[in-house]
């Protein structure tokens, strides 16, 4: 019973963090989904990144990735480059109106995590993310198994 209440618990906390992050992009104006500011996040500290290199670091299919690169590349935040050494694969950057939102979405970061973590100490914080990796691998593991 106590393991339910664990798992319920962290699908409360992930869930508060995604209607969170998903206000503050709606109030941005911007018709985006949090897995699109992960993608953004990704590509803006990578570089150079490719559609593949977006795959591998955030675990999804290509289909998804290519779903989700779409709208980022139809609202000008993200511009694709030729790869000059591999002539089938682009280059992903961020424009200079992606990085503008990158910058914010930064400021909203600081501000969510201030608010997650206002009461709670630097050592319980650092334990929790300890722990948190530690459940992520296993999981990660599982997955790995099973394939």
């Amino acid at each position: 019973m106590a393991e339910q209440g664990l798992l319920e618990s962290v699908f409360a906390l992930v869930h508060a963090l995604k209607r969170e992050m998903q206000q503050q992009i709606d109030a941005m104006g911007l018709t985006i989904t949090p897995m699109h500011v992960r993608v953004l996040k990704v590509i803006s500290r990578r570089e150079p990144c490719t559609a593949n290199d977006v795959v591998m670091l955030l675990q999804r299919d290509k289909a998804q990735v290519t779903r989700l690169l779409k709208p980022l590349l139809e609202h000008g935040l993200l511009q694709k480059q030729a790869n000059p050494e591999d002539k089938r694969s682009q280059f992903l950057q961020v424009t200079d109106a992606g990085a503008a939102i990158v910058e914010r979405l930064q400021a909203i970061d600081a501000h969510m995590l201030a608010q997650l973590s206002q009461s709670v100490p630097a050592e319980d914080l650092a334990e929790f993310q300890r722990i948190a990796r530690r459940m992520a691998e296993g999981l990660n593991a599982g997955a790995a198994a099973e394939r």
